[in-house]
């Protein structure tokens, strides 16, 4: 903590709530500026003011914070947090210039309610984009100038203006695919339907809402992208007639489908050196199944899930390519999603 940080909040209180050391000063550790960053596999200052995110650029050291932070040499990651005005002041924006041109991740603040209460940019980042960036700054970056394109969520096809057929596809695994290929260093877009689950920070999201939608999306983004990991849970068939008004309420109600695009399909036609990965939900012969849709569709990889995995915290499946089959269970779909984007990175670079 650095001094000016002591008049907000005492070291006792961040210290029981962390329940870890808070340190202030070099009385009871005469080389804790070395021995911290010494430490430290990623060094992250939030939230990050105007003061030192200048004396960091300039050079000075003249608290435990600055001088501990002119002594790391791995990740360095600030968060500025300041009114808009002295956030966009020219001196300010020149020495974060600086901070990046030296290696240094900067944070950008987001719009908002500021403390002085005028509405600008300025605001400390999200807890959730703050940790994302250190999960960022801690992996290797084995898809670096790569682009990466994923499709997630559940299409709707529409009945009428107010009724469709559609999934329970949450878009948690696709999102977590998009997180984790960002984390490795890609370039990443996200082509979504409808989902629920928490969009990923710092990555692009286009929206669509019907199969149709969604291919003329992907096809559009296709021809550019090295890596195309199809997540979606599109809807396998549409209306033949979509009502232009609302349905009255009767008895019964007989609907005549005719079959949506197969996108994945499409994408193996006209795959020219793409890696296409695809995914197989099925609820019998799982692995056979999915074989045989990897070689029928042209796909380098495909990830085989039992039809519980749906909406589910956890996920298991196999990952299956020519060359063989992974069985996998994890806990949580980003934990999936690591494992998954960590051999997609792999046979990419081979």
């Amino acid at each position: 903590m650095t001094p000016f940080a002591r008049r907000f909040v005492g070291e006792l209180s961040f210290e029981t709530l962390s329940g870890n050391k808070v340190f202030i000063d070099w009385s009871e550790e005469p080389l804790a500026h070395i021995n911290l960053a010494r430490w430290a596999e990623v060094f992250l200052i939030a939230p990050c003011t105007v003061n030192t995110l200048s004396k960091l650029a300039l050079g000075i050291g003249d608290n435990l914070l600055t001088t501990t932070a002119l002594a790391y040499n791995g990740k360095l990651l600030i968060a500025p947090a300041a009114n808009t005005v002295m956030y966009k002041n020219p001196a300010v924006q020149e020495n974060l210039r600086k901070l990046k041109e030296r290696g240094v991740i900067v944070i950008e603040p987001e719009w908002g309610v500021l403390a002085c209460e005028e509405e600008g940019e300025g605001k400390l980042a999200s807890e959730d984009r703050l940790l994302d960036w250190v999960c960022y700054a801690l992996n290797d970056k084995p898809l670096k100038g790569k682009r990466v394109l994923i499709t997630c969520g559940a299409t709707r096809e529409y009945i009428d203006p107010v009724r469709f057929i559609s999934n329970d596809s949450s878009g948690e695994m696709g999102f977590s695919l998009a997180r984790v290929a960002r984390w490795l260093g890609a370039e990443v877009k996200v082509i979504a339907g409808f989902t629920t689950a928490k969009e990923p920070p710092e990555v692009e999201i286009e929206r669509v809402k019907t199969t149709e939608e969604m291919l003329k999306a992907v096809l559009r983004e296709f021809e550019s992208a090295d890596v195309v990991i199809m997540n979606s849970a599109v809807a396998d068939y549409r209306p033949k007639e979509v009502k232009e008004q609302k349905i009255k309420k009767k008895e019964t109600l007989t609907l005549e489908l005719v079959k949506t695009p197969d996108i994945l399909e499409e994408l193996g036609r006209r795959k020219k050196g793409q890696f296409l990965v695809g995914f197989a939900l099925e609820s019998e012969k799982l692995v056979e199944n999915a074989r045989e849709k990897l070689r029928r569709k042209n796909l380098d990889m495909i990830i085989a899930n039992p039809v519980e995995v749906i909406s589910a915290g956890h996920h298991r499946g196999y990952l299956i390519t020519e060359r063989g089959e992974e069985e996998f269970v994890f806990d949580t779909k980003l934990e999936s999603a690591k494992f998954i984007m960590d051999r997609v990175a792999e046979l990419t670079s081979s």
